[in-house]
């Protein structure tokens, strides 16, 4: 007996397989493809979600930093602004605003070098600068003074009464012996030096001498170094022996059109002509001058007097003696004089 057909009607035609399948599967394939488009939808929705919610925290950062910009340009203008009203000038706040560079003057123009990371640095944070009443300046470490007081002179500071000067406390002065003209090239000799040399040293001050050199070559180098020994063999010099590289402001002189390497070799060639007759070489010159006219990197070996006129000298690396103002009074001396201090003391 076929149990299978025995409700099936006889003219019903019987379904295939095949039949029954395609059939069964029409509202799976549309229930398939509505799931399909919703899925489709919620992914779009999502991706424009995650656009919006990208697009306004990028905003939201962009509002942020601006504002930030803003209040960060309104500190710098306000600092600067008290600064200028309290007496500062532009180059103390770049200065200071820029610690990792050192910032200068070269023709009008802002300079910002980079820090040499192989020279030997100061150790000036470790102590204290002060100024007194006649605004000389002391250097102190751990409460006592560890600075030289001193002066440079030349035929400027005309008749000095150094018994006065002495009393007054200076313990060195350096002496111009005389200069090379700028223009002409000639070796001079400063008018005073021998009144200067001999009242120094018969009142019990020690002393250097310095000299302007406008040498192009190493070779003129050389010769200021011998026409400057030959000057002081008739004296005790105990501190160094100076090559003052200032340039010249306001006209065109012998060394403007030298490389830094080109200058550095004359100094190179001064200071060793110095060493082998036993004295003591220094270089003279200012910020502009060590920074951006002569290679450091070459010169470590030698002492340097520096000039900058300030509460406390603004320059990393190390330094012998600074020359803090041009303008200092002192009993012996009709007018200004220029006052140093040494961080180390030469000689006896």
């Amino acid at each position: 007996m076929n149990e299978g057909n025995i409700f099936q009607p006889q003219n019903t035609p019987k379904s295939t397989p095949e039949k029954r399948k395609r059939k069964l599967n029409i509202p799976a394939l549309v229930l398939l493809v509505l799931s399909m488009i919703l899925l489709t939808g919620c992914i779009l929705l999502a991706v424009r979600c995650k656009n919006l919610s990208k697009q306004t925290s990028v905003q939201a950062v962009e509002e942020e930093k601006e504002v930030l910009e803003e209040d960060g340009e309104k500190v710098i203008l306000d600092t600067l602004k008290s600064r200028l009203s309290s007496g500062g000038t532009v180059m103390t706040f770049l200065q200071d605003y820029y610690p990792d560079n050192i910032v200068y003057v070269d023709d009008g123009h802002y300079i910002f070098a980079d820090k040499i990371s192989s020279l030997a640095k100061n150790n000036f944070e470790n102590g204290t600068f002060q100024k007194d009443s006649n605004n000389e300046i002391t250097y102190s470490e751990n409460g006592t003074v560890i600075t030289h007081k001193g002066i440079d002179v030349s035929q400027f500071q005309g008749n000095v009464d150094y018994a006065k000067v002495k009393a007054a406390g200076v313990e060195y002065a350096i002496i111009r012996l005389g200069f090379r003209g700028y223009g002409s090239g000639t070796i001079n000799d400063d008018p005073n030096f021998t009144a200067n040399m001999e009242g120094a040293l018969q009142n019990d001050i020690q002393t250097g001498v310095y000299f302007f050199t406008q040498a192009i070559t190493k070779e003129k180098a050389v010769e200021e170094a011998d026409y400057v020994i030959d000057k002081i063999k008739p004296y005790r010099v105990t501190y160094p022996i100076v090559l003052d590289v200032e340039e010249i402001v306001g006209d065109t002189y012998r060394q403007q059109n030298l490389t830094k390497d080109q200058l550095t070799d004359v100094i190179i060639a001064f200071c060793e002509r110095v060493k082998e007759k036993g004295y003591t070489p220094m270089i003279y010159g200012n910020l502009k001058c060590f920074i951006g006219k002569i290679d450091l990197t070459r010169l470590e070996s030698y002492d340097k007097w520096f000039a900058y006129y300030g509460d406390k000298p603004y320059y990393p690396y190390e330094i012998s003696m600074w020359q803090y103002t041009e303008s200092g009074t002192i009993d012996g001396i009709e007018g200004k004089v220029d006052f140093n201090i040494s961080f180390k003391k030469f000689g006896n």
